[in-house]
Formats: structure tokens, C-alpha cells, sequence
């Protein structure tokens, strides 16, 4: 993958991790945010923290696509990108919401709407990823390529 393709990939996710937290957060989840408005910076507050929303979905994007990258397969693409982005939401978003909900007072049903959105959310990202790769030639710096040389002597 060139620099050029790798870089706009991870400005796609991050712009559409972007719109997938407004839809999610926002739209649908907007009102179920009062219950914990308590806890959570006013409006002012947090756009003065906003860049750190920048920096986070760079940080994440870069990630999310260097990992498919090394990670990926040929075959189905469409349900590797799925597939993906379940395993991502698990060691990811699992983890942060449940964390949450252990240390703050957030309510029980919130989560599991927060989790089910971002399982949506992040196996969308996995299948946007998935498709920009689908035609690659092979994975980043050949993580799953084996050398012909290499196989010549184990063919039965």
C-alpha cells in the first residue's frame, strides 16, 4: 500500500468515525446522555477539549488501518471487514464502556445501548476498511506472505 492510499484510509475512517459518533451519540443516543449530564463536562468545557476528539480518531484510525493491513485476507472481503470489526469493538469499546459502568454511575441499559451503537459502528468501519482494501495486491510489508523459496520443499 502507498503512503498516499494509507493516509487517506486513515482519513476516511477518522472522518467517518466522526459521523458515526454523531449519528450514534448525538441522534440516537442524545437523550439517554441526560441521565449522566451530572457527571460529564458542560457543552462549553467540552469544546474547549475537542482536539483531543481529533487526536483520538487519528490515533485509532492510523491503528484500525495498519492493523487490517497486516491482518487481512483475500478471501470474502466483506465478511473479513465484519469480522474485523467485531474483534476491534471487543478489545476496544467492550472494555472502555464497561470500565464506565464499573466506575461511574452510568446506568445499565445506557451501556448496553452505547455498546450495541458502537458494534455497529465499528463493524461499519471494519467493512469501509475492508472495501478500500479488497484489491491490494498483498498485506503490508508481507506479514502473511511466505516466500516461494520457503514453500518449495514443503508441497506434498
Amino acid at each position: 500500500m502507498t503512503t498516499a492510499r494509507f493516509l487517506s484510509r486513515i482519513l476516511t475512517i477518522a472522518v467517518a468515525m466522526f459521523i458515526l459518533g454523531f449519528i450514534g451519540h448525538q441522534l440516537l443516543l442524545g437523550h439517554d446522555y441526560v441521565a449522566i449530564e451530572p457527571i460529564m463536562r458542560n457543552k462549553t468545557d467540552m469544546m474547549e477539549h475537542m482536539p483531543f476528539a481529533f487526536v483520538n480518531a487519528l490515533c485509532f484510525s492510523t491503528a484500525f488501518v495498519w492493523l487490517y493491513s497486516q491482518l487481512r485476507s483475500h478471501r470474502l472481503w466483506l465478511m473479513h471487514g465484519i469480522r474485523f470489526g467485531v474483534g476491534i469493538w471487543a478489545v476496544a469499546m467492550v472494555p472502555l464502556y464497561l470500565t464506565n459502568y464499573t466506575i461511574e454511575p452510568w446506568p445499565g441499559v445506557f451501556v448496553a445501548k452505547i455498546l450495541a451503537w458502537e458494534l455497529v459502528a465499528v463493524t461499519t468501519l471494519g467493512i469501509i476498511v475492508a472495501a478500500f482494501a479488497k484489491n491490494d495486491s498483498e498485506p503490508e510489508n508481507g506479514a502473511h506472505a511466505v516466500p516461494e523459496a520457503l514453500t518449495q520443499g514443503r508441497k506434498a
